[in-house]
């Protein structure tokens, strides 16, 4: 997973110069730039759906977001000329929606770890604080008895 993650931050100059041609092309129109824009501004926020103070899940968000507005923004290209600017940066079509999947998928395993640890966690606290109150239970219990005994 690292190395692939690595490998995506590799890239990442090549798409921010799609982002700066896309954001210059007169074949898209105010909307779909708006969108690149959003995307973009979303990546560099740090007030967001899940705040990059999560670690992974925080960074994983950013990133979705940035590349589906950048691929949104593709897409709206003619064919020939969506083929154009992926070549002039040294990308492939595949490759963006690739790495979406990807990303998605890490950020998908990644809250599911989260959620059976936390679930763990919880069990186990609570289990410990039923075994801590049977105890303090016992002890009161046992208090009680010799205080009416005597």
């Amino acid at each position: 997973m690292i190395e692939r993650i690595s490998f995506l931050v590799k890239k990442a100059p090549k798409y921010a110069k799609l982002a700066w041609r896309l954001a210059r092309h007169p074949e898209l129109t105010l909307k779909e730039k708006s969108i690149l824009a959003g995307g973009l501004l979303y990546w560099a926020s740090p007030a967001d759906f899940i705040p990059g103070v999560i670690p992974a899940l925080g960074q994983l968000d950013d990133l979705i977001v940035a590349l589906s507005s950048l691929n949104y923004a593709l897409k709206k290209l003619p064919p020939d000329i969506r083929r154009q600017e992926l070549l002039a940066v040294g990308l492939e079509e595949e490759e963006i929606e690739d790495d979406i999947r990807y990303l998605k998928a890490v950020a998908r395993e990644i809250a599911e770890q989260t959620l059976n640890f936390s679930a763990k966690t919880l069990g186990f606290a609570g289990r410990q604080a039923t075994k801590l109150m049977i105890k303090g239970t016992g002890f009161l219990l046992r208090k009680l008895i010799k205080w009416s005994q005597g």
